[in-house]
Formats: C-alpha cells, structure tokens, sequence
C-alpha cells in the first residue's frame, strides 16, 4: 500500500512539473483550467524528481543500492 502511495505523489509531482513548465512558457494561469490559488501554488512550488528524495520507497532504495 505504501508503495502506490508513493507512486501517486510521484504522479501528481509529475503533472504540477509539467503544469509549472507550461506556465514558464507562457501557458497563461486562464489556459491552466482556471485553476485555484492552492492549485497554482502546488504546481509552481513542484520538484524534478531528483529533489523528491523522501518520495522513495525506502526499501525500494537499499534494494537498489546494495543490489539485493
């Protein structure tokens, strides 16, 4: 069960990046289904994957690490 948390966080993390890469561009706050305050604020606060590091399953990681 944790781990499918772990994945929609990592997924609703996704969106906000894209959402907050659209916005950078040019895409205006309009365009960005009229979006509310906390909304828009979730999307330009969003990490890169790489900043997410407390997302990760824990066991997941000292498997991957130590290759068991």
């Amino acid at each position: 069960m944790k781990r499918e948390v772990l994945k929609l966080k990592n997924q609703q993390e996704d969106f906000n990046l894209l959402a907050q890469q659209l916005l950078t561009e040019g895409l205006s706050p309009k365009e960005f289904d009229d979006s509310s305050f906390f909304s828009m604020m979730a999307t330009l606060n969003a990490r890169k994957k790489e900043d997410r590091a407390e997302l990760i399953d824990p066991l997941e990681a000292i498997n991957q690490t130590y290759g068991l």
